[in-house]
């Protein structure tokens, strides 16, 4: 099964498509809870830069290091090609992965929140991981996934192996050590991979977004053997005019505070994963992405990604996966959002008696050096609504 259905499958509440699977017994869908009406709703001051310990909460609210006071510095491009994404967050693996979003600590019996869910009070209980992490996404959204298709992270996994939708960060402006107040990173995505040549890319032939050794049916794909010699190329979609200089999701004021690198994604900017033929977008607010640096500047591990997925820009997924507007799945999709939602998609906009319209969410990925040989045409989001 290919990635992006995959990531579809998670976005639209384990939709199966295209595999002869239906979709999700109704008899999945857990209510066995409510937000306590007369819980606490407050809407604090976010701040990425600015860790806080929240009361009632285990240790330190989980958020970034703060931003280094060093000198800035300069040093070499430095890539980092990221898979082995954790979708489905088995157990209580989702309670350490994320951020705490909205600087509250939901525990019970009567959770702390911003926001109350659009079916409240037949809701479920939106409790917060470790440090007041929110991650409805790994807690209530993916185990009904898991339950469906238990290989899903597995499947996931082999697409990224073959050098197809990598997330991909290209760093500069680092000083090569481990406190360094601004650097400039640009995040994209791979379309192809393939393992170094005498210190080059190789020659390579485009056939159906995938590259082949030219003349030949020899597919190349990255070697990921810990030398960090492996090429990318990265979707040309994701730069001005395909202009590599021209990135269309950056943070040039990004740091790296003891060996941590810090990234704020902009808000909504579309993120497309994809594989060889199909595709699906992510926008997410208040995104962050976080990752520890190895001694060795070779890995980037583990990388956690955190943020607030609104429900239309997530509903407006669904027709990437074949679940459309009017049909019986598409209803089954939106009760279960609105049954989980615990978070507003602007941050702030919070309060008593308000409605939640987003997800949290909060995924891991590893990260591995790499280069970037260039950028390809990636295959577009398919709407299979369309008639």
């Amino acid at each position: 099964m290919e990635l992006v259905r995959l990531l579809g499958l998670v976005c639209v509440s384990g939709l199966l498509s295209g595999l002869g699977c239906s979709v999700i017994d109704p008899s999945l869908i857990r209510n066995d809870g409510a937000v306590d009406a007369g819980a606490d709703v407050d809407t604090p001051d976010q701040g990425v830069d600015a860790p806080t310990k929240m009361d009632g909460c285990d240790g330190d609210s989980r958020r970034p290091p703060p931003r280094p006071t060093t000198e800035d510095g300069a040093g070499p491009e430095v890539v980092f090609g990221l898979k082995e994404v954790l979708l489905v967050q088995r157990g209580e693996t989702w309670r350490d992965i994320g951020f705490n979003l909205d600087e509250l600590c939901s525990d019970p019996p009567a959770p702390r929140v911003e926001c109350l869910p659009p079916s409240f009070p037949d809701a479920v209980e939106a409790i917060d991981g470790n440090g007041g992490i929110d991650n409805q996404f790994g807690s209530e959204l993916t185990p009904l996934v898991d339950l469906v298709f238990p290989t899903l992270s597995e499947a996931a996994q082999t697409s990224a192996e073959e050098g197809v939708g990598v997330v991909v960060f290209r760093i500069r402006g680092w000083n090569g050590e481990a406190n360094d107040p601004r650097v400039d990173v640009t995040v994209t995505q791979s379309v192809a991979g393939a393992p170094d040549q005498d210190g080059a890319p190789p020659e390579i032939e485009v056939r159906e977004f995938r590259i082949y050794e030219p003349g030949t049916d020899n597919r190349y794909i990255p070697a990921w053997d810990g030398s960090g010699t492996d090429w990318l190329w990265v979707r040309e979609e994701t730069f001005l005019f395909g202009d590599i200089e021209q990135p269309r999701v950056r943070d040039d004021n990004a740091y790296i505070a003891d060996n941590q690198l810090v990234i704020t994604l902009p808000d909504r900017v579309e993120i497309v994963f994809a594989d060889t033929f199909n595709g699906v977008s992510v926008k997410l607010t208040d995104g962050l992405a976080v990752g520890t640096i190895s001694a060795d500047r070779m890995r980037l591990t583990p990388t956690i990604f955190g943020g607030r997925w609104s429900i239309l820009d997530l509903l407006d997924t669904a027709s990437s996966v074949g679940v459309c507007d009017g049909d019986p799945e598409f209803d089954l999709v939106v009760n279960q959002l609105n049954n989980i939602a615990d978070v507003r998609s602007t941050p702030g906009t919070g309060g008593p008696g308000v409605m939640c319209d987003a997800l949290s969410v909060g995924v891991t990925f590893e990260g591995y050096r790499a280069q970037i040989a260039g950028v390809l045409p990636g295959q577009i989001p398919p709407n299979e609504c369309m008639e």
